[in-house]
């Protein structure tokens, strides 16, 4: 009977897992397992199995099947023995076979026989420590349980294999906080870049972090580098190492067969963990096909039951939390998605946010939304205070000017890296650290307005304005009926002691239509897209040579965000221009950060991680043509006319240039890393400008019929750019696209 429980346990686990009538059993075709890359998959399994995290292996980096020695979790152990092996190492790769120590004997059995002197002196440098995963695999087998059917469900909502839903275990171990040492966030490991994709990444939202949101990415992620790299060895590598970075693997090696590119591959980032990703996700399924004979029987978490519903307003998270009867900690860790900017209070849920509430305590969405009192909800959002950067500026001096941290601004900014900033940039600051009107106030009463109304500020208290004006907090709140002292807000219009005639019917808040904040006297409608750009002024105190600030004699200025163009509009695809396109300076970048041009030009290609296009200059100083490229810009960035690059290509006057053919340049004047700085970094600027407005959504397969035009169709019913609709369809000519051919189109949404 116990036997009987036992498999029937073991049943439900698998079904939960892959669901019926599936097993883990991975198709040959679809998910290879190349007899060269058996070592690598045996390594990890034992890595996954067989030794915890307070112990690991000294091991080559290489040939994964030779592993030197098992250790503690000790550094001066593990540094010690691993001196010893290489010492051994080069002593072998001398010809020494007989009269060996113990130790040597050992180090060479672990090769095969007639291992080569070379060999065994590459091996000495390639002595590597890998901490062991047992535990913590199998804390993620369990954590699992609360998300493999959302997972599944969105696996076979489209149409992908269900091996791909064991990913997590290889990234995170299946941790929805989880953060990696390369700014990658989430249960998925998204990096800020690629993710930005898919979901809605800013200094308010955090979609990596919510793992229901992230798996649909994490999906269509994989989908996109499927469709543009053929397999899905490639494809699942690609989520590591870019569908850019495995787009050059394919161009230089000529092959899409993963084990050659893992053993030939020279690709600077491709590294250690790109090369044995493909073999760890092999490994995570053999584990879990075998995982009561690893870890025995296990009971899984169970996956909690939501109530979600989509907000109609801006709220404060805590409001939401005490209308609908729940703990602010319970309900951040159910909306992890927002980011630490909501929680302490600064910004407001947004509208149109999709709120989780445990189904205990709710089980009607409409009910949740109707709890919260309809004067606790904001037709706008509260506005940001940011700080554009100036000449001589750095992340040190701007936390010090504001009393703030660099810690704080990089993690509010989401900044890749914290010596990389550039004039003209917008840092957003903490606003509990910054008042407008603060930096230099006079500690006199200031002189009331002329009709006695008083617009709100953000940061103000009762107790401030009171203060500020000389007048009783108690006569404030009286003559504007407010009854909650912690209840105002910026915009809102407040009479001010002495003009009580003037005083607004129960304070109703003022329509958004009308609505303004008011900062330092300047008045500007106040919307969701509201910036407040604080303008100090650096002054040198002669007592002490220290950069204090004061605040300016001018108002501060509130301006707009930047419109940005409908997706289609964003540049003009392969249109002529001659005249000069102005572009970020890449080289100018590399100054500022103290880099290399080569490092900056390995910083872009990086940075473009998903965007398989070829950007580089080939050997006979041709390039392929990209969406959005045009003489006008080449001219540019070579420092020529673009006449002269027509005379070049023998190309007449108006002859259009075709995405996907070669084009022949004269870089005499730089050097070709300087040229691909320069062109990788108006692609980037490209896209995330873009990509900072529109996500993708789903993708929709297009049959192409009789009279169809690719741009038309892509500008009316899709407001896709072709550069986006070029990188689902790489190997499509758009210039031959045939009558039933198949074309791929991003369903993109607003951010906003």
């Amino acid at each position: 009977m116990v036997e009987i429980l036992k498999s029937l346990r073991l049943i439900a686990w698998i079904c939960l897992f892959v669901g019926p009538g599936s097993a883990f059993a991975q198709s040959s075709d679809l998910f290879p397992r190349p007899p060269s890359l058996e070592p690598a998959v045996q390594f990890w399994i034992k890595v996954y199995t067989e030794v915890d995290t307070l112990s690991g292996y000294l091991h080559d980096s290489r040939n994964l099947s030779v592993i030197y020695q098992r250790l503690p979790l000790q550094r001066s152990k593990i540094e010690s023995t691993r001196k010893s092996i290489q010492e051994d190492l080069r002593v072998l790769a001398k010809g020494k076979r007989t009269r060996l120590t113990r130790s040597q004997r050992h180090i060479l059995d672990l090769w095969p026989d007639g291992v080569a002197d070379a060999t065994l002196l590459d091996a000495a440098s390639n002595v590597r420590w890998q901490l062991g995963q047992s535990d913590r695999f199998l804390e993620g087998l369990i954590r699992s349980g609360a998300y493999r059917a959302h997972i599944n469900q969105v696996i076979r909502e489209k149409n992908l294999p269900l091996e791909l839903g064991v990913l997590p275990h290889v990234e995170s171990s299946f941790n929805p906080g989880a953060y990696s040492s390369a700014s990658a966030a989430g249960m998925w490991q998204f990096g800020r870049a690629t993710g930005k994709r898919f979901m809605r990444i800013d200094h308010i939202v955090d979609e990596r972090m919510d793992p229901y949101t992230a798996t649909s990415a994490a999906m269509s992620l994989l989908e996109f580098n499927y469709s543009i790299l053929g397999t899905w060895p490639l494809a699942l590598t690609a989520y590591n190492h870019g569908a850019g970075g495995m787009a050059r693997a394919k161009r230089q090696l000529g092959t899409d067969r993963i084990e050659e590119i893992i053993a030939n591959y020279k690709g600077r980032a491709f590294g250690f963990a790109s090369r044995n990703f493909y073999p760890q996700f092999l490994a995570v399924i053999d584990v879990e096909n075998n995982a009561r004979r690893y870890f025995g029987d296990l009971r899984l978490k169970k996956a909690p039951e939501f109530t979600s519903v989509t907000t109609d307003s801006f709220i404060d998270a805590e409001v939401f939390a005490r209308s609908v009867g729940i703990s602010l900690e319970q309900f951040q860790a159910d909306n992890a998605a927002l980011r630490p900017i909501v929680w302490d209070g600064t910004k407001r849920i947004p509208k149109g946010f999709k709120v989780k509430v445990r189904r205990r305590v709710a089980s009607n969405p409409g009910s949740l939304l109707a709890q919260i009192p309809d004067d606790y909800k904001f037709s706008v959002q509260t506005p940001d205070i940011s700080y554009v950067i100036e000449r001589g500026d750095s992340l040190s001096v701007i936390a010090s000017r504001f009393n703030t941290s660099v810690s704080k601004l990089a993690s509010l900014n989401q900044l890749a890296s914290r010596h990389r900033i550039q004039i003209g940039q917008r840092l957003l600051l903490p606003q509990e650290n910054v008042q407008p009107l603060s930096l230099g106030a006079s500690t006199s009463p200031m002189a009331k307005p002329d009709d006695g109304i008083y617009s709100v500020r953000r940061g103000d208290t009762v107790s401030v304005i009171a203060t500020r004006f000389a007048v009783g907090e108690i006569d404030l709140l009286r003559i504007n009926h407010i009854t909650d002292p912690h209840r105002i807000y910026p915009g809102q219009q407040l009479t001010l002691p002495g003009f009580e005639t003037l005083a607004p019917v129960n304070n109703e808040p003022i329509e958004p239509s009308v609505a303004s904040v008011e900062i330092a006297g300047e008045t500007e409608p106040e919307n969701s897209d509201t910036e407040v750009v604080l303008t100090p002024i650096a002054v040198v105190a002669p007592s002490t040579g220290v950069e204090s600030v004061i605040a300016p004699e001018a108002p501060v200025q509130l301006a707009q965000r930047a419109e940005i163009l409908p997706p289609a509009a964003v540049l003009p695809d392969n249109q002529e221009l001659d005249s000069p396109v102005t572009a970020v300076d890449g080289q100018a970048v590399a100054v500022a950060a103290g880099l290399s041009v080569v490092e900056t030009n390995e910083q872009l290609a990086d940075a473009l991680v998903a965007d398989p296009s070829d950007y580089s200059v080939a050997s006979n100083g041709t390039i392929e043509i990209q969406a959005s490229e045009t003489l006008g810009h080449y001219a540019e960035w070579l420092g020529v006319k673009a006449w002269d690059i027509r005379r070049m290509n023998n190309m007449v006057f108006r002859s259009p240039l075709i995405i996907g053919e070669r084009l022949k340049l004269n870089i005499a004047g730089m050097t070709v890393s300087e040229f691909e700085v320069l062109r990788r970094d108006f692609h980037l600027q490209l896209q995330q400008q873009f990509f900072s407005k529109y996500r993708i959504q789903d993708v929709d397969r297009y049959q192409v019929a009789a009279n169809d035009s690719i741009g038309s169709i892509a500008r009316k019913r899709y407001s896709t750019p072709m550069w986006l609709l070029r990188q689902y369809n790489p190997s499509l000519d758009f210039n031959r696209v045939q009558i039933g051919q198949e074309v791929v189109f991003p369903l993109l949404e607003s951010v906003d």
